[in-house]
């Protein structure tokens, strides 16, 4: 599974949490139409993921936020709890019918949605799974550099999070994303490269897959060399970083033997972020010393292809 932060903090109505957690059973009531991702949230491309955040639940948790920015597939949240400093994930969908993911538990809810537990040693990992196997992903990590992590208080974070992203889903609202004029969602992240660029730079026969919800394409496999191209978002961007000039772009360059980042910033973050930016990134993972030739050599092809950057 690939695991890849403001938002408003006032809330709509909420719905009774009997209601939508319960398992579907005969109730002598007609029953109701499986519900899919897109039915759940909206436009698959544009959500608005920090809005599924149940800020008030949070709290009462005695935790408290010290961020939330959006990125373009998923929102990044800062949570002190009262034992761990930690960050928590909202978003990256995916596929299930493509990842066959097995859960530690599974529970069944209403209208063929399952909400799922997964082990991990490297944080608490829930899903909400939909009809149509697409998936939602709450992550809780122990904040980077902290020492002591309290898993315990990870899951409980998580648990509460995931609530709230359940009574999101079975609200009947969509949670839309806007984003900011000229911003890297104008454009179709798997039509900056063409699948024989891909395929000549790996000696491969590759074809793009665009990920759920867009904003980011793959070609090869997840397991073997491959190539990706991503919109993200950075919290804050030292321009500095940028240093070498690839196409007349500012550019960065990071990475090992076996896989190689070279991105370029883009716009700030709209919404009053002053300190991020979106980022678009190519990365290479060859599994030999090549890898950074490759993203480099493709990058230069895509980077003629965006708008000016705007300093």
């Amino acid at each position: 599974m690939v695991l890849t932060a403001s938002c408003s903090a006032s809330e709509p109505e909420k719905t009774d949490k009997s209601s939508v957690a319960a398992p579907a059973g005969s109730t002598g009531k007609p029953a109701e139409p499986p519900l899919t991702a897109e039915e759940a949230f909206g436009d698959l491309g544009a959500i608005d993921y920090c809005e599924l955040l149940d800020v008030r639940a949070l709290e009462e948790t005695d935790a408290t936020i010290d961020f939330m920015v959006p990125d373009f597939r998923h929102c990044l949240v800062g949570v002190d709890a009262p034992a761990t400093t930690m960050t928590v994930m909202i978003g990256g969908l995916y596929d299930n019918a493509e990842e066959g993911n097995l859960p530690s538990e599974d529970e069944a809810l209403s209208r063929s949605v399952h909400r799922q537990t997964f082990d991990t040693e490297a944080g608490c990992l829930r899903t909400l799974l939909f009809a149509d196997e697409i998936g939602i992903q709450v992550f809780a990590q122990g904040l980077r550099g902290v020492e002591q992590v309290d898993m315990k208080e990870l899951c409980r974070v998580a648990d509460t999070v995931t609530d709230g992203v359940v009574e999101a889903a079975f609200s009947e609202e969509t949670f839309p994303r806007t984003f900011g004029e000229g911003s890297l969602a104008e454009l179709e992240a798997c039509a900056l490269l063409d699948d024989t660029a891909a395929s000549d730079a790996l000696d491969d026969d590759l074809v793009a897959h665009e990920r759920v919800g867009g904003h980011g394409c793959t070609w090869g496999p997840p397991m073997g060399p491959s190539v990706e191209l991503t919109f993200g978002v950075e919290m804050p961007v030292d321009l500095a970083e940028f240093s070498t000039k690839l196409e007349g772009r500012p550019t960065r360059v990071t990475g090992s033997e076996l896989r190689c980042d070279v991105s370029t910033p883009h716009i700030p973050l709209a919404g009053g972020y002053p300190q991020e930016r979106e980022i678009l990134t190519v990365s290479a993972t060859t599994f030999d010393p090549s890898a950074c030739d490759v993203a480099e050599e493709l990058a230069a092809l895509v980077w003629p292809k965006l708008p000016e950057f705007r300093d």
